[in-house]
């Protein structure tokens, strides 16, 4: 179930959970929450884990959620994950309908990080790249 991308970008580790997929590439990572799940605080903070192992507490991380199935989310818990990890620096949303487009622009409310929302991932890596090496200036 892994997810492409168009950017030279190789994945560093793939991770199938019960609340969804997640690709980690070189600081992006890629979510794709199952289908029916309602990501919450507590099942939300396994990526987290997994990402804070991978990248630790200093390296820039942009998260890229991919809107592929219908969930719902704790907004409230969401921004508690955000918080919990220093050096998450922007948050993508690929939202392919209308519908879920307007709610991804409702997570601005709740998460005081850079939000940007796509209709394709491709769109979405180059924008997280493009953040990442203005990260890496002096």
């Amino acid at each position: 179930m892994g997810t492409t991308t168009p950017t030279k970008q190789t994945p560093i580790v793939e991770h199938s959970l019960e609340v969804g997929h997640f690709t980690f590439y070189q600081n992006i990572v890629v979510g794709v929450f199952s289908e029916g799940v309602h990501a919450t605080f507590e099942n939300a903070t396994i990526p987290i884990q997994i990402a804070t192992q991978l990248y630790g507490t200093e390296e820039p991380i942009i998260y890229i959620s991919h809107r592929k199935n219908s969930y719902s989310m704790d907004p409230v818990g969401c921004r508690e994950v955000v918080d919990l990890f220093p050096n998450f620096k922007a948050f993508g949303i690929v939202a392919l309908n209308k519908r879920r487009r307007m709610l991804a622009n409702l997570e601005r409310l709740f998460i005081k990080k850079p939000i940007r929302v796509f209709d394709n991932l491709e769109a979405a890596f180059i924008w997280a790249e493009e953040l990442l090496m203005q990260e890496t200036k002096p």
